[in-house]
C-alpha cells in the first residue's frame, strides 16, 4: 500500500483564515508530516443544500496538500450532519435514551435507521468518489468518523422488529431466547417489542436493566445499524473505483484498489469491531489516554485493533500526548 510508515493527521483548513495554511505547511516540514485526512466534518461545506453540491474550498485545500507533497486521506465527510438537513427532515435526528426527540446540534446525531440519512449520506459519498477517485496524491478513503452512540425513534423500534424477525423468525424463539416469562414478558405479537431505555426497562441508566436479553440485543441492532450506514457509503466509493471494480460486501482490501476504513475507539463497547472487521479494507483507531497511568489499557486497545484483521498492519488515525479537550481530567506530569 506504501512504502513507508505514514505520519499526520485530520487538518481542518477550512475552519480557519486561509492566511494560515503557508504556516501550516511550514511545521508539517518541519514535523516531517507527509500525510493529511481532509473533509471529515465537511457535509455542510460540500453540499450547502438538498440538491445542491460545491467542492470548490475542498478543491482548493486538495490541491494545495497535493501541491505541496502531502499524501490524502479523504472523508465522505458525512461524521455530522448540516443544519439544513436536520430542519429539512427532522427525523433524521435522533431520540436519545430517556425519549426524548432531539433538534439539530453536536455531532453522532443521525438515526442510523433514517432512510433519509442512508439516502444522503451514501449520495454524499458518491460525489466525493465521483470527484476525488483516482488523485494521485489519494491513499485512501475515509467513512464516517467514529461511529457511536444510540437511537430510540419510532423508526429504530420498526427496523429493530425486523431485525428480531431476520435474527429469532418466531416469536417462540425470541421468548426462549429472552427467558421471557420473568417478570410476564412473554410477547404474543412483534408489534409488542418497544426499544431498552429510560421509558421501558432501564433504571439508572444504560447499564441497569430489568430485562438483560432485549437490551443486549439492541446493542447488537445498533452496532449493525450503524454498520448499514457505514457499508452504504462504501459501496458508494467503489462504484468510482478506477476500472469500476465492483466489489460484493463484505470486501477485502485488493492490492491496487484505494482501502477504504473507519476510525474506531480502542475497546468501545457500543460497537462489534469484530462484526465490522470484514467490511473494513484495513482498521483504524483514535487513541486519546484518559491519564498517563493507562499504558496497559492503551498497549490493549492497540493489539485488539491489530487483532481485528489477523494480525494485518493498522492505522493510528488519531491521539494526543497532551491534552483532550474532551476528558473530565487531563494527563498532569507528575514529580519524578
Amino acid at each position: 500500500m506504501t512504502d513507508k510508515i505514514l505520519f499526520g493527521g485530520d487538518y481542518n483548513p477550512e475552519q480557519w483564515p486561509r492566511e494560515v495554511w503557508d504556516a501550516d505547511h511550514a511545521a508539517f516540514d518541519l514535523a516531517h508530516i507527509d500525510t493529511v485526512t481532509l473533509g471529515v466534518f465537511d457535509w455542510a461545506l460540500t453540499q450547502p443544500a438538498e440538491d445542491t453540491y460545491d467542492f470548490a474550498l475542498l478543491d482548493e485545500i486538495v490541491e494545495k496538500n497535493a501541491g505541496a507533497g502531502k499524501k490524502i486521506i479523504m472523508a465522505t465527510g458525512t461524521g455530522a450532519l448540516p443544519p439544513w438537513l436536520a430542519h429539512r427532515h427532522p427525523e433524521v435526528c435522533r431520540t436519545d435514551f430517556e425519549g426524548r426527540r432531539h433538534v439539530y446540534g453536536q455531532r453522532h446525531n443521525a438515526c442510523p435507521s433514517s432512510p433519509v440519512f442512508r439516502r444522503l449520506s451514501a449520495a454524499l459519498a458518491d460525489q466525493v468518489a465521483r470527484r476525488y477517485a483516482g488523485h494521485p496524491a489519494l491513499v485512501a478513503w475515509h467513512v464516517g468518523n467514529e461511529y457511536g452512540g444510540a437511537c430510540y425513534c419510532d423508526l429504530c423500534a420498526e427496523a429493530f422488529r425486523a431485525w428480531l424477525r431476520d435474527r429469532y423468525s418466531t416469536l417462540d424463539a425470541l421468548n426462549h431466547a429472552w427467558n421471557a416469562t420473568f417478570w410476564s414478558h412473554t410477547f404474543t405479537g412483534w408489534e409488542q417489542v418497544v426499544p431498552p431505555n429510560a421509558l421501558s426497562e432501564h433504571w439508572r441508566g444504560p447499564n441497569h436493566t430489568a430485562f438483560q436479553g432485549i437490551t443486549l440485543d439492541y446493542l447488537r441492532f445498533t452496532s449493525d445499524a450503524m454498520l448499514a450506514n457505514y457499508v452504504d457509503e462504501k459501496a458508494a466509493i467503489r462504484r468510482h473505483e478506477p476500472g469500476g471494480r465492483k466489489p460484493a460486501e463484505p470486501a477485502g482490501w485488493v492490492r491496487g484498489a484505494i482501502p477504504v476504513t473507519t476510525n474506531f475507539m480502542g475497546m468501545y463497547r457500543p460497537i462489534d469491531y469484530h462484526r465490522w472487521a470484514p467490511h473494513l479494507d484495513l482498521a483504524s483507531w483514535d487513541n486519546y489516554p484518559p491519564d498517563d497511568r493507562s499504558q496497559a489499557r492503551t498497549a490493549l486497545a492497540h493489539d485488539l485493533m491489530r487483532g481485528l484483521k489477523d494480525g494485518a498492519p493498522f492505522w493510528l488515525m488519531e491521539q494526543t500526548p497532551t491534552v483532550t479537550a474532551c476528558r473530565d481530567v487531563n494527563p498532569v506530569k507528575r514529580p519524578a
